[in-house]
């Protein structure tokens, strides 16, 4: 399965693994979308979706996320892995 997201607007995550629905991808009318750009920082659950034999969107598979937008500074200071505490 996969999922894109449009990062000027694409649905907000479910706070939970069982809130998160197929209808997060096919209702994209009726749900509060967000945009990375604004509020910087996102974090939550998204479904992973793919065609079945009869062409129907359905679940393969969710993902938990957190997606933070970064200057090129912020970025430079905490390079990725370097900045995390050590596994619990």
């Amino acid at each position: 399965g996969a999922i894109e997201l449009d990062l000027n607007r694409f649905p907000r995550g479910a706070k939970t693994s069982k809130q998160c629905s197929l209808e997060m991808v096919t209702n994209e009318t009726e749900l509060p979308m967000v945009s990375i750009f604004k509020q910087k920082r996102v974090r939550g659950w998204w479904p992973f979706v793919a065609r079945d034999e009869n062409d129907e969107l359905e679940i393969t598979g969710k993902v938990e996320a957190e997606l933070h937008l970064l200057t090129a500074e912020e970025a430079e200071k905490s390079p990725a892995g370097l900045a995390r505490n050590e596994p619990d």
